[in-house]
């Protein structure tokens, strides 16, 4: 559809935030961007400033911050008002579950105004609820699997025996995790009864095929466009970060059977499971937005938000294109930094404009330079630190071909053709003699300088085979065993070190080796403490409970010991270093992160003047003979504020791209040094907040054959 007199339509989208569990705002318009027929401008509503999807390049003209809807219906109307008089507004598509009923009450209201919506009725919404559903279920006539809601969390061991374990643990919102005894449900259970209130659901699991589907069901409750998927990917939380569209007739046979008995209208995800060896399809789970993966329909030739926003100002049934089967997608980010007057903008008055994305201090390639291999490219958990390393590499204009290493086929760098020219799997082992052997031949294939190791599991290979890599005419820059075990969590906070370093402190903590050593730990220490792994996890206990629960999900997750300390309330910085062979700090930068992520990820930051701080950090590890990049990260006490050093990194950190975009460019100076040719940095440039968001990007058959069978992809 082609906007009338060409004059670009303005649609308002919610849902903009949501981290590594992405809201469906920022893919939606993303899908309007690429297919709407016409100008077309988009304003994104989010509820704080750190609603980092909208802030992506491209993404919105306008941004503002809307009244929660727990406010109340009036108080969203009246925000929505304000932005309709400032500049009118065609349409709103909302994106978030907990705000659509709430603008499905008011669509009434809007279209008065002039605004348009495509909502179903509140009772719909209702009854297709997680709550609700098993009931919808029954009277439909649709399989499901057993699901009961635990509203005292009191009685969730009772009833979580009588399931059987493994279960599912979902929030009565959103949330859901798989786990495997009474004390990770404990600890999963009160996490989301804490964020969502209501008690939880536990449901059976079912071994099988998942499926999800996106549609969109027109006024006259017709079934106007469907997308179905297969889940080939998930992460730990269940949630597709691979799929591929099907044809699968009983898929959509259901499909449209639900949207029928719903009475639905609007967008809409269901999830399906279909059991191992069975033709029955189970309904897991109802929707009432677009799916976070919506812009793998634009890629399939049947864009839904393209159909959706038609349908919302011209009712007029089209007939949707089938989407193409095959088409895939595998989940990424994309990083960028904003203004800091653009951010404080946005915090007093409520509303700025978009797009204003700063460019990264890029130059002109130069023909011949230096090849670099990166590893750490996957984002199926955690974001991995080789993505940020690549994006600032490409700022710099004597660095000529970047080449991405990963160890599985869903290590979404691998599929980054404008981060890295060409792409290598390495082999799934500990074994240093693979590892070399592999490197040995990707460099007869495709010849490179430096090898930057980005995991940290990973570099103890790296160090062992650094002697034999520099006679093959590769560079790195490492610190050695001993300096490697220093920094690691068991000898860093066991008493080796001295406690005090001038601006910084390293907490008392205690190595406990069984629950009943971390109940007594926490006793000496004083709750609320973190108990924490000797590699990862980290999980904040307020009384005994959840210290034993610590424990538990702990060793399920294979640690044999913790370390236990306590919890320093404050905002949480970190000091990314480059340190020479002298084990001098050749650059450093600070940040304060504004946005975390569940497991402590930083998703938006600023960098700040620290130079106390780093100055002391250089000090620790020039004590400790550092070699290479690192991180240091800190808690500082919103009581006396002194900062707590809480983890080591000996690698880079996920977010050094912010230093390429600043100015530093701490990769960049790794190489350098690496190949003996260290230059001063330039000094970072103030004024600037670091953002991420996820970000899908499409993958060809050919491209993951290529990897699964050659364990290589040339990038053109």
């Amino acid at each position: 559809m082609r906007s009338p007199n060409n004059k670009p339509v303005r649609v308002a989208i919610t849902g903009f935030d949501g981290l590594d569990n992405p809201h469906r705002g920022t893919p939606v318009a993303r899908a309007l961007r690429a297919g709407w027929n016409g100008p077309i401008e988009i304003d994104a509503l989010g509820y704080d400033t750190h609603m980092t999807g909208a802030w992506m390049p491209g993404i919105a003209d306008r941004v503002h911050v809307m009244p929660s809807a727990a406010e109340g219906d009036d108080t969203v109307f009246e925000r929505v008002l304000e932005i309709h008089a400032h500049r009118p507004l065609d349409a709103i598509i909302p994106c978030l579950d907990l705000e659509i009923p709430v603008y499905a009450r008011l669509s009434d209201r809007l279209a008065q105004a002039g605004i348009r919506t495509l909502l179903p009725p509140v009772e719909s919404i209702y009854a297709t609820s997680k709550l609700r559903l098993p009931k919808f279920c029954h009277d439909s006539g649709f399989a499901a699997p057993r699901t009961i809601h635990v509203l005292d969390l009191s009685d969730l061991a009772l009833h979580a025996d009588q399931f059987g374990y493994p279960l599912m643990i979902k929030g009565v919102v959103a949330g859901a995790k798989k786990v495997n005894d009474a004390a990770e449900a404990q600890l999963e259970a009160a996490k989301l009864d804490e964020k969502w209130g209501g008690g939880v659901l536990l449901q059976e699991i079912v071994i099988g095929e998942e499926y999800i589907a996106a549609a969109i069901a027109g006024p006259d409750g017709e079934c106007h466009g469907l997308v179905p998927v297969r889940k080939l990917g998930v992460n730990e939380r269940g949630k597709a970060i691979f799929g591929a569209v099907i044809d699968d007739p009983d898929i959509k046979k259901t499909a449209i059977k639900i949207l029928s008995r719903a009475n639905w209208r609007g967008p809409l995800e269901l999830e399906f499971l279909r059991p191992t060896g069975s033709s029955k399809i189970y309904l897991v789970e109802i929707n009432c937005r677009f799916p976070s993966w919506i812009m793998l329909s634009h890629w399939a030739g049947c864009n839904l938000p393209v159909l959706l926003l038609s349908e919302i100002l011209q009712p007029n049934p089209l007939t949707a294109p089938t989407p193409k089967a095959g088409t895939s997608f595998v989940r990424d980010v994309a990083e960028t930094v904003v203004p800091l007057t653009e951010y404080r903008k946005l915090q007093r008055f409520g509303s700025c404009t978009g797009t204003t994305a700063c460019k990264p201090n890029g130059h002109l390639k130069q023909e011949k330079g230096f090849r670099v291999a990166v590893s750490g490219v996957s984002t199926l958990d955690v974001v991995n630190a080789g993505l940020g390393v690549a994006r600032a590499l490409r700022q710099a204009a004597d660095v000529t071909a970047i080449y991405g290493l990963g160890y599985g086929t869903y290590d979404s760098g691998l599929f980054r053709s404008d981060l890295f020219d060409v792409t290598y799997r390495l082999p799934l082992s500990d074994d240093p003699d693979m590892l070399l052997q592999r490197l040995e031949a990707i460099h007869g294939e495709t010849p490179f300088d430096v090898v930057i190791p980005c995991l940290d599991g990973e570099i103890p290979r790296f160090i062992a085979i650094r002697e034999r890599l520099e006679t093959l005419g590769i560079h790195c820059l490492l610190p050695d065993s001993k300096a490697f075990n220093q920094r690691c969590k068991t000898e860093l906070f066991t008493g080796g070190l001295r406690a005090d370093w001038g601006d910084f402190v390293i907490p008392d903590t205690v190595h406990a080796r069984s629950e009943e050593e971390i109940v007594k730990a926490a006793r000496r220490l004083g709750y609320p403490v973190v108990v924490k792994g000797p590699i990862s996890l980290a999980i904040e206990a307020k009384n005994e409970e959840e210290a034993c629960a610590a424990w538990g999900a702990l060793r399920k997750a294979g640690c044999a010991d913790a370390l236990v300390q306590p919890f320093v309330e404050g905002e949480r910085f970190a000091v990314a270093v480059v340190c020479g062979q002298d084990h001098r700090s050749l650059c450093a930068m600070t940040i304060k992160k504004l946005h975390l992520c569940d497991r402590g990820s930083t998703w938006s930051a600023i960098g700040v003047n620290e130079p106390k701080l780093e100055s002391a950090f250089a000090d620790f590890m020039k004590h400790i003979h550092w070699v290479g990049p690192g991180e240091g990260e800190f808690i500082r006490d919103q009581t006396d504020e002194r900062f707590h050093l809480i983890e080591i990194n000996p690698r880079f950190t996920a977010w050094i791209a912010f230093s390429g975009y600043t100015g530093s460019n701490h990769p960049y100076q790794t190489i350098r040094t690496a190949l003996g040719q260290a230059v001063k940095p330039a000094a970072d440039t103030d004024g600037l907040v670091f953002m991420r968001s996820c970000e899908d990007i499409p993958i060809s058959t050919s491209a993951f054959s290529a990897l699964v069978t050659k364990g290589t992809l040339r990038h053109g």
